[in-house]
Parts: C-alpha cells; sequence; structure tokens
C-alpha cells in the first residue's frame, strides 16, 4: 500500500484531521551560546538528563523565555549526524517533523549541541512500553493518530525536491507533543538525494526495522522505508518490539515479528495488543 492510500483510509478512521499549519514553525539556524545551554540546564545537572546514548546525552531545558527545549549534546558531532540532521531539518519543514531550534559550539571540547522543541509525550515505543505495563493508556485511536502523523512526515521528506531519506525509521524516533501529535525525529542517519534510490557508504538502522535488502545491498528507496513503518505499524498494532532477543540465545541472535506474521492477517488479529481496545476497521486498514 502506498502512503496516499494509508493516509486516506486512516483518515476516515479518524473522521478526518483537522487543517494542519506550520505557521508556527521557527527558523532553524539560530546559533545559541554553551552559555545559553548551561542556564537552560542548570549547567547540564542530571536531573534534567533524558537520556544518552553513543553519542552523547539529552536534556531538558528551559530557556530564558520559558521555552522548554530538548538538548541534543553531541560529543562525537562527525559520527552523531551533527551536519547532517541540521542539513535535513533546515530544509524540510511540517508539523509531523520535529522543529530544530537551533545549535551550539562547545568551544573547549568540541562537541556539538542541537536545541529542538520539547516533546513532552516522550516517544512512542517509551508509550507502548507504558501501555504494555499498565503503566499509561495508548489507546487504539492514539496509535492510529501518531501512525497518521508519522506517515504525513515520512510523505513530506519523500516527495520533496530533493527528497530526503530518514534511514532509522522505530517507534523510538516518533516523538509525541503535548497534543498527542506525533513528529518524525533523529535524522542523525539522513540524507538528501535527487534520485529515487541512493548508496550508502555505511548501512545503518536498527535491528528488526531496517530493510533487509537495503541491509544487503546498501540501497535506501523509498520502498525501504516504507519496509520499516510498517514495522511500526506492527509495533503499534501489537505491543511488540519487530526483533526481541531470542531466549537462550547468544548475543545478537533475535526473534523477528515479520517471520511468526508471514504476511497473515489473522495472526495479527491474534496478537492485536488488547489494552489498546482497537476497533475492527483500524486494522483492516
Amino acid at each position: 500500500m502506498e502512503f496516499g492510500q494509508f493516509l486516506e483510509k486512516w483518515r476516515e478512521y479518524l473522521n478526518g484531521d483537522a487543517p494542519r499549519t506550520d505557521s508556527h514553525l521557527n527558523q532553524a539556524n539560530n546559533e545559541y551560546s554553551e552559555e545559553d545551554l548551561r542556564c537552560a540546564t542548570q549547567d547540564f545537572d542530571k536531573s534534567c538528563l533524558l537520556g544518552s546514548g553513543s553519542f552523547g546525552q539529552v536534556y531538558k531545558g528551559t530557556m530564558k523565555d520559558g521555552t522548554e527545549v530538548a538538548i541534543k549534546v553531541l560529543q562525537v558531532p562527525e559520527e552523531g549526524g551533527f551536519e547532517d540532521e541540521v542539513r535535513v531539518l533546515s530544509r524540510f519543514r511540517h508539523p509531523n517533523l520535529v522543529i530544530l531550534m537551533g545549535f551550539a559550539r562547545h568551544a573547549a571540547t568540541g562537541w556539538r549541541s542541537l536545541i529542538y522543541e520539547f516533546c513532552a509525550g516522550g516517544d512512542v515505543a517509551r508509550r507502548l512500553s507504558r501501555s504494555r505495563h499498565h503503566k499509561e493508556l495508548f489507546g487504539g485511536r492514539e496509535r492510529v493518530s501518531a501512525a497518521l502523523d508519522a506517515a504525513c512526515g515520512l510523505s513530506h521528506l519523500h516527495n520533496m525536491t530533493p527528497r530526503a531519506f530518514h534511514r532509522d525509521i522505530k517507534s523510538q524516533n516518533i516523538l509525541l507533543d503535548k497534543n498527542g501529535t506525533a513528529k518524525m525525529a533523529d535524522f542523525g542517519l539522513a540524507c538528501l538525494s535527487s534520485a529515487s534510490q541512493h548508496k550508502v557508504h555505511r548501512v545503518g538502522g536498527t535491528v528488526g526495522y531496517a530493510c533487509p535488502e537495503y541491509i544487503r545491498t546498501g540501497l535506501i528507496t523509498e520502498g525501504a522505508e516504507v519496509y520499516s513503518f510498517g514495522m511500526v505499524l506492527f509495533e503499534l498494532l501489537t505491543g511488540v518490539p519487530p526483533a526481541v532477543c531470542r531466549p537462550g540465545g547468544r548475543s545478537g541472535e533475535f526473534d523477528y515479528l515479520v517471520d511468526y506474521l508471514q504476511g497473515s492477517p489473522e495472526k495479527v488479529q491474534q496478537m492485536l495488543d488488547q489494552t489498546a481496545s482497537f476497533v475492527p476497521r483500524a486494522v483492516e486498514a
């Protein structure tokens, strides 16, 4: 199914979307000082830390005007995709793409920071986990809305000239703002291309979400991105990640959801996340 058909079907399920506007989006070429970020995060206090990864940390900050932001500090800017992320998010503007508000240079260390709008709802993976453990409801309607929002953001990336390929579509990279609007995030692996496919020097992505054909050939296409998005849809429907470590297996051995489902709608129905209370036509779409 093409993105256009997907959007139409799920819009019908939601009884239509309100008109979207990007009039609130600001320019992404603002350079903040390191002092601005230290003030916003109480000198990068641990209480402001949202998460960390191999390339750095993410902090919640409050700017002097009261604006809440998320600050990604990249200790290895080249590997963390600093320039790629600035290039893509400066060019592409859409309500379902996270807003890049600016960047900062850390002169003494050579680190770089990216400053984004703060999405208070967290990421979809976290919401699914909390719902699975009965800590916070993430209902079927909310999940359908999040999927539709993310699809709109991806469709925008794929249909611009030049187009952009995200290359790491997964539930952790879909953020929810305070109103529940979903936004694609983390463009550190993204690339621009004027062609329908792009050969990458180093394959990126996440186990279970990355398209096998893309992993094998190094060619990223819209079809490969749709595959990854499809894995997110399965995850939204079932509450189960597309790849889980094999019980008792060696490190790096996974069981894949797609191998079990084998394209069977009946198996999808059997695995539906009961905490979501999906209506039948949402699943059929």
